[in-house]
């Protein structure tokens, strides 16, 4: 059923304001993330949770890039250390399969964590490109354990390609990053 719009009574329209419900021709509508609203609403102003401004991008580079850093470097010492061990002795071969499931479980429980404080640095912002950005610090995370590998730790680089680089790390890999991405989704 066709009514007129409230601000101009001669034009006939199915329009109406997603806010409050008053019928709007073409003319009288602005645009929304939530649908069209009518010029009156429309001008009140964006939700809280929308306003993103460069601060907000930079607040969680600065808080994301660190914690994934973080991250490698604790799995990557505590790999080390417990490689390194005496105990393990003629139990190294089931260890070093028992660290490529760990690694699988921290690769997951890692993207998780990752987009747990993108979510919370963020203070709970709607943005497009916030879970991009988490993702991307998920994979930061596994450039970081490649590189203390590489750079501090050189003469474990083998250790890279047995724990990093075959298929159950690798869907690890991408299960991170799906998670973290979706935990800002």
């Amino acid at each position: 059923m066709e009514k007129n719009c409230f601000y101009h009574k001669e034009i006939p329209t199915g329009l109406s304001c997603s806010r409050c419900n008053k019928p709007v021709c073409n003319k009288c509508t602005i645009d929304s993330l939530v649908g069209i609203k009518c010029k009156k609403c429309g001008l009140i102003g964006t939700p809280h949770i929308l306003e993103v401004n460069i601060f907000d991008y930079f607040k969680i580079l600065c808080v994301s890039l660190p914690f994934s850093l973080f991250l490698a470097f604790l799995y990557t010492l505590g790999l080390i250390m417990a490689l390194n061990n005496e105990f393990l002795g003629k139990y190294q071969e089931i260890s070093q399969t028992f660290f490529k499931i760990l690694t699988l479980i921290f690769l997951v429980a890692s993207g998780a964590s990752v987009g747990e404080v993108v979510k919370r640095v963020s203070y709970k912002k709607i943005n497009k490109f916030f879970p991009v950005i988490s993702a991307l610090s998920t994979l930061f995370l596994w450039i970081c354990i490649y590189m203390l590998f590489k750079v501090i730790y050189p003469q474990y680089l083998l250790w890279w390609e047995q724990f990093f680089y075959g298929p159950v790390p690798i869907v690890g890999l991408g299960i991170a990053i799906y998670l973290s991405y979706k935990r800002l989704k």
